[in-house]
């Protein structure tokens, strides 16, 4: 019967049926099987002879290791992919697609170390690419890393790129329900919209827009396990894989070819209604960085000839009237800039996520913070808090990250730290529109600067040391309206302003504060500080050899700013002009933990001057097993 089944004329590139693909490789003939994939892959019968042999131990590791045709096809169309060419050593073309495999297992497996609060993090996290990939021809789910094969250089035929992919981004219904199928050979319960099948709703849209391997979440990222099979082993695999897999989802994205977009659910038809729902597209905080730009980007849901049309449908968003294509235009901007070298603002990003909404709090940390190009990310965790995770991703923002919010955020966090609570973040005021308003930033021709040592206390990772900053050192300040404050040094008045739209008042109870900027244009925000103490430390400042600076210890207490910058050149004091250049360390820690540490520290420097993963692999032909995902379940356990 089962023989049957391939009677049809098969050619090459053809796309295998769901009933074609789940027949066993070892109810089928040797023979059968051989033509089958032959035509397939689209060999002709001179390559055929010339790698028959190969051909035919392929044939029967699939028939041994219990692949179904569909597996047997994924892993033909790579392995077999260049035996239409000239003549070539097969075995040594494998050995080093073995190798590229392991390699690709092995930097995964060393992406993650910890630093030394023991926090794990994902080096070089933009690198990371998917575990597995939908071959849609062969309607099955392989191991992305299998793909490789066809990158393996063939003598006289040059070096040859892998198959390029295409990935899905839509949003999770509220209706969604599982469903075992052999797709993903049954590792996990796939979840689908109500009503939504994957082999008529999906499969055959993706395939008409012309794409060939697709990443898909809800097939290619671990799921959770049957309830039957909620087992201790499965939910620790899961949590193992989304260690890197989570933070890493934009990676896919901005490799992949195209991408299609389902608007309201996966495989579900559009509909200009529902714009506002939580759980629309447009309101999703994951869909932020599956971004790309519109000629690369398919609609999915709607007829092909409309896909680009339905952008000038019109739906509501927070009650206003508009189209889909400027709902979207601005979305399409912060991602451009977020792959450009300077990024895009943490304001924007801020102002974006905080109406995006995610099941998971976490979630939208890290989707926010992979769009903020660090060198590295901590891994996910969805069982912790997005206060948790803000802090964990914090500490390890590039410098000039931290600067911006430094500067730009218009008031302190919590009590013990200067950069605000997530909550906090998710609120940042609008900016005025009445004023321009640059972002802070750490010119990109300065090192970032590093303190070598200092006192015990302040070696804390949540502080930050900026050098050479313009400050005003010792004012009052004194509320005289709703959003102006007047600044007395002296005998000398200025007047500053709050730059953004329902700032937080600044406590003022007449404390002598200190003011500083990294530029002096009018553009640019001061952060207002109160200064907790003088200290020394080591600086490299990389002109060689380490220097002693004097370091003003400040407590951000608010944002302020003033239109007049040229006035505070010409203001002086006593001892000279009215802004001087100082190091600033901004510290974390409430004003009587300094003032023990720093008591510590001085005794502490009065004592010292006085006392002077195992994988089983296969080699030669087995490494075309990596077509078999399930296999590798079997090994993990």
């Amino acid at each position: 019967m089962a023989n049957s089944q391939f009677r049809r004329i098969f050619h090459s590139g053809d796309s295998l049926t769901p009933e074609e693909a789940d027949v066993p490789c070892n109810q089928l003939s040797e023979e059968t099987i051989f033509q089958s994939l032959r035509a397939l892959t689209g060999l002709n019968k001179d390559s055929a002879e010339r790698f028959r042999k190969w051909m035919r131990e392929d044939i029967r590791y699939f028939i041994l290791r219990k692949f179904d045709f569909g597996l047997a096809y994924a892993a033909a169309r790579v392995g077999w992919k260049h035996f239409n060419g000239p003549v070539f050593d097969v075995g040594a073309q494998r050995a080093q697609w073995f190798e590229k495999a392991k390699a690709i297992d092995e930097e995964r497996s060393r992406a993650i170390n910890k630093d030394s609060t023991g926090q794990e993090l994902i080096h070089s996290p933009y690198s990371v690419m998917p575990r597995r990939i939908w071959d849609l021809k062969s309607n099955r789910v392989v191991e992305f890393r299998m793909l490789h094969g066809a990158a393996i250089a063939v003598p006289a035929n040059g070096p040859q790129l892998p198959p390029t992919f295409w990935a899905v981004s839509h949003s999770w219904t509220s209706d969604m329900k599982t469903v075992e199928i052999s797709v993903n050979q049954y590792l996990w319960p796939v979840p689908l919209p109500e009503g939504v099948e994957l082999e008529r709703n999906v499969r055959k849209e993706l395939l008409s827009f012309g794409a060939d391997y697709v990443w898909l979440d809800v097939l290619c990222l671990r799921q959770s396990a049957a309830p039957s099979q909620h087992s201790h082993d499965a939910i620790q695999i899961k949590q193992h894989e989304w260690k890197t897999d989570v933070p890493t989802i934009g990676n896919i994205y901005r490799a992949a070819e195209h991408v299609v977009r389902y608007f309201n659910g996966l495989g579900k038809p559009f509909s200009k209604d529902g714009w506002d729902d939580h759980r629309h597209w447009l309101r999703r905080a994951w869909t932020l960085q599956e971004i790309k730009k519109e000629k690369m980007t398919f609609n999915g849901g709607v007829p092909y000839n409309d896909g680009k049309i339905i952008l000038n449908t019109q739906g509501k968003v927070g009650g206003k009237v508009i189209t889909l294509r400027a709902a979207i235009r601005p979305v399409v901007k912060l991602a451009t800039d977020a792959d450009r070298p300077s990024g895009c603002r943490v304001y924007e990003l801020a102002k974006e996520m905080a109406h995006r909404y995610a099941s998971n709090p976490t979630d939208k940390v890290a989707g926010m913070f992979y769009l903020l190009r660090t060198t590295q990310l901590p891994t996910y965790n969805e069982n912790i808090s997005d206060e948790t995770a803000w802090r964990q991703c914090f500490h390890v923002l590039p410098f000039g990250r931290k600067i911006e919010i430094l500067f730009d955020f218009p008031y302190r966090g919590a009590e013990r730290q200067w950069f605000p609570m997530w909550r906090q973040l998710m609120e940042w005021p609008d900016c005025d529109p009445d004023y321009e308003h640059s972002t802070t930033k750490w010119p990109q021709s300065c090192r970032i600067p590093e303190l070598t040592h200092l006192g015990t206390g302040l070696e804390n990772k949540a502080s930050l040391f900026v050098p050479d900053v313009w400050a005003i050192l010792h004012v009052l300040l004194r509320k005289t309206s709703n959003r102006e404050y007047q600044v007395k040094k002296g005998t000398k008045l200025l007047g500053y302003y709050c730059p953004y739209l329902s700032q937080e008042a600044i406590e003022t109870d007449y404390r002598l504060f200190t003011l500083a900027t990294l530029e002096l244009e009018h553009t640019h925000n001061w952060v207002v500080c109160e200064e907790l103490s003088t200290q020394f430390g080591g600086w490299s400042s990389g002109t060689g050899g380490d220097s002693t600076v004097k370091l003003r210890v400040l407590k951000k207490v608010g944002v302020l700013r003033m239109d007049s910058i040229s006035r505070l050149m010409t203001v002086e004091e006593n001892s000279g002009p009215i802004v001087k250049k100082i190091h600033a360390l901004f510290v974390d820690w409430v004003f009587d933990s300094v003032e023990r540490a720093l008591e510590k520290s001085q005794l502490l420097s009065r004592k010292q001057n006085g006392n002077g993963e195992n994988k089983r692999w296969t080699d030669g032909v087995g490494i075309i097993g990596l077509a078999s995902i399930a296999q590798d379940e079997e090994e993990k356990k």
